[in-house]
């Protein structure tokens, strides 16, 4: 069930924002008088094709979701009627292909401020930034930071939720900055400095999946205390051959007693093939009962697995339910939201190209449609909200890596035309070849970079 909610998500994040892009430079190209022969959504062999209107577009469905393409009138691929020379796109100044162009990004960062736009006016939902345990090593405890803490400000940026700390966190840890937080603190509040000057956010090992900021400086979310509630047994396993049952309740290990699920799952995990004893609530009272979790590998290390589901049942709902947000805005007001997140995610993944150019970041922060299929699901099974977020930044993303000045990609296109425009007259077809090809092998090498992260971790 979960690759089939990946699947639908990914076709349809790719089927939205490829088709905007495209519908970009379909608008601009009619409007400046360049024909246009062909809209497509995908490569390949066509699934779909029709043709429609005065001058018998053709559009159409091809076989591999991965892109598309608009397709007009040009020298450069076959013979034109002299009647129609003046429409085909070669023969039109700079700025009209340029325009035409740039037209697909610019259609893109347009969608993703409409798609946080309606997201702020919907409601985001998140977690309050409020902090739990912390290791005494912990960057945040060495700033003073402590158990129960809510984080109201970073920078002099407002903090509401765990989504708002992890991006202004990852901006101070790129530029290497010691940053002011604001906490609340029992109702009163507590400035400290949080120094990120040594640590690499952007490190990380190829095949792996990165490292969450929040992780790198010791941030562990406030959980409600709630019993561990069996959901499932799966047959077979070290539970089931226990006799352990849906409903009963897991309250300790060996002497210790837990008030969460998770910190119950970290010392079950702890205890790999070695023996130990489960503290089981049940309608008859507690019982002790004999164990051996089974040894399993998890993103390359050996954890103890016991075979069941749990489900949290929070001890106290009220203060369980206090810990979500929602937050909604007017529709002015989210617009300026929606502006102040495009912003924020611009300057953010230019600095993460500009890192991977000069080498001070990994390739392993670089995911592919493997890793897209995966988040599109999961933020589709968390509603309109989340997915609407999801899809502002990609398609944000997606502007912004079609403008790099890569051959093949509209920034491509785009330097080539700014070299026109100042030696005045156009690259040579060699020098336009070699480009070319130069373009493929770098999307080839960068495909199978993206491609080799996602298949290894999912391996992992």
């Amino acid at each position: 069930m979960e690759i089939l909610v990946s699947l639908v998500g990914f076709l349809l994040t790719i089927g939205i924002l490829v088709a905007f892009h495209e519908y970009g430079h379909f608008w601009v190209a009619r409007r400046l008088g360049v024909r246009v022969l062909t809209y497509s959504l995908g490569f390949g062999r066509a699934i779909f094709s029709t043709r429609r209107g005065p001058e018998s577009i053709e559009y159409r469905v091809g076989m591999l979701p991965l892109g598309g393409y608009v397709r007009m009138l040009d020298e450069r691929e076959g013979e034109v009627d002299p009647a129609e020379r003046h429409r085909a796109f070669n023969r039109q100044p700079i700025r009209i292909r340029a325009a035409v162009v740039a037209a697909g990004p610019a259609a893109n960062v347009v969608l993703a401020l409409f798609f946080w736009w309606l997201m702020f006016m919907i409601g985001t939902q998140g977690l309050l930034p409020k902090v739990g345990d912390l290791e005494a090593e912990s960057r945040l405890a060495h700033a003073g930071v402590e158990a129960g803490d809510v984080i109201r400000a970073v920078d002099g940026q407002s903090v509401a939720t765990l989504s708002d700390l992890r991006l202004q966190l990852l901006n101070g840890a790129i530029e290497q900055q010691r940053l002011p937080m604001k906490l609340d603190r029992a109702g009163q509040v507590r400035e400290v400095v949080l120094d990120l000057r040594d640590l690499d956010p952007l490190g990380g090992e190829i095949g792996r999946q990165p490292t969450d900021i929040l992780e790198r400086v010791g941030f562990v979310p406030w959980r409600a205390p709630a019993h561990a509630e069996i959901a499932e047994v799966q047959p077979g396993s070290p539970a089931d051959v226990a006799g352990l049952a849906t409903g009963e309740r897991i309250v300790g290990l060996e002497d210790a007693r837990f008030e969460d699920p998770w910190s119950l799952i970290d010392a079950i995990s702890e205890r790999a093939g070695q023996s130990t004893e489960l503290i089981v609530a049940g309608e008859k009272g507690e019982r002790r009962v004999p164990i051996t979790p089974r040894p399993t590998e998890v993103d390359g290390e050996t954890v103890g697995r016991i075979g069941v589901a749990l489900a949290s049942r929070p001890l106290d709902p009220e203060a369980a339910g206090s810990m979500f947000l929602i937050e909604r805005a007017g529709p002015i007001e989210a617009m300026g939201l929606a502006a102040e997140r495009s912003w924020e995610m611009t300057t953010l993944t230019f600095e993460v190209f500009y890192r991977l150019l000069i080498g001070e970041a990994s390739i392993a922060n670089l995911s592919g449609p493997v890793a897209i299929a995966e988040y599109a699901g999961k933020s589709l099974v968390l509603g309109v909200s989340t997915f609407l977020g999801f899809l502002a930044l990609v398609s944000l993303s997606l502007a912004i890596l079609n403008l790099l000045p890569i051959p093949m990609l509209d920034g491509g296109h785009l330097l080539l035309y700014a070299i026109e425009a100042l030696k005045g007259s156009p690259v040579g077809p060699t020098v336009e070849e070699i480009f070319a090809r130069l373009g493929i092998a770098v999307l080839g090498v960068l495909m199978v970079v993206v491609f080799y992260n996602d298949i290894a971790r999912l391996m992992h």
